[in-house]
């Protein structure tokens, strides 16, 4: 048996960021450690969707939520662990870039131009270091930027983390060689 709200429009379409009335960008950046304002946010909503808690005056109306125990720990325990989260966060931008019209879901961007970034030629792969820690987060090779067609434009996902990079760079196309003039 399902419990109550589980099914409800409102609750099912709800990100956990909207369970614990959070936002990816105010947890992005927070300059301490986003864990103690995810508990906080944690309590907040079992305090406000539990019925014998929830102050009088608040009357639920057709458009107010009202998330489960269920689903309110569901939220808490995805945000509050950073590869989860990440993987989440992942997951969410897929669903909305799938979506005509939708607004895209993005976290921590930076842009950058490819002629700045570290290549290494064993590897035959730019990178850059992430803000998470990871000292090659991000990487792509040449078939990433021939992928990204002739926008000179590359999206690259932070492997540990859910920020990105929007790489620009020059699509040079290959012109055969002229005959040089001996003449000259």
């Amino acid at each position: 048996m399902d419990s109550p709200g589980a099914g409800s429009p409102a609750a099912s379409s709800a990100t956990h960021y909207e369970v614990l009335g959070l936002t990816s960008s105010i947890l992005d950046s927070s300059t301490s450690d986003p864990s103690a304002l995810i508990k906080r946010a944690y309590h907040r909503a079992l305090l406000r969707n539990h019925p014998d808690k929830a102050a009088p005056s608040s009357i639920p109306t057709p458009n107010t939520s009202t998330f489960t125990v269920d689903q309110i720990s569901r939220a808490f325990t995805v945000l509050s662990s950073p590869a989860q989260r990440a993987k989440y966060d992942s997951s969410l931008r897929l669903s909305q870039s799938a979506v005509p019209g939708a607004a895209r879901f993005q976290t921590g961007v930076e842009n950058v131009d490819l002629d700045d970034l570290p290549f290494d030629e064993g590897e035959e792969r730019w990178y850059r270091s992430c803000r998470c820690g990871n000292d090659r987060g991000y990487s792509f090779g040449e078939e990433d930027l021939l992928g990204a067609g002739d926008e000179g434009l590359l999206m690259v996902g932070c492997q540990d983390c859910s920020l990105w990079l929007r790489v620009h760079f020059a699509v040079v196309e290959d012109e055969p060689d002229q005959p040089s003039n001996a003449n000259g």
